[in-house]
């Protein structure tokens, strides 16, 4: 079973990149939840690749990792986010951020991205 610390750093690889749309789902359990930041909660992998192959009209969203936590079936990715002019690739808007991933079968099963390292450290249950 792959490490969940090395699926999850994958992961934000691939988001990053946009592109390997078919190694993104397969990172992904059948019966993924992601919640989309300020957006919809999505279900499966159907929707997962419609979010991930829409393509942004003024902005694009990049996760910047500082590091991630790992303890059983749940990684913590601390770091910040990025969001860049789509025409310039001027920063537009740079903040603290944090995400969990939740595993199963060695594949995420839930992601749901946090404001601040301490709300994502007490949603996984990890001492802050």
């Amino acid at each position: 079973m792959p490490d969940n610390v090395v699926v999850a750093t994958r992961w934000v690889e691939l988001f990053n990149e946009r592109d390997g749309v078919e190694e993104f789902l397969s990172l992904l359990h059948p019966e993924v939840e992601l919640q989309t930041p300020g957006g919809p909660r999505l279900h499966g992998r159907d929707q997962a690749r419609a979010w991930f192959e829409k393509q942004p009209e003024n902005v694009r969203s990049r996760i910047v990792p500082d590091r991630f936590v790992g303890e059983g079936d749940v990684v913590v990715g601390l770091g910040k986010t990025e969001m860049r002019l789509i025409e310039s690739g001027e920063l537009a808007h740079e903040s603290e951020s944090a995400a969990v991933f939740w595993f199963r079968d060695g594949t995420i099963v839930r992601w749901r991205p946090f404001g601040s390292q301490h709300a994502a450290r007490r949603a996984a249950g990890l001492a802050p």
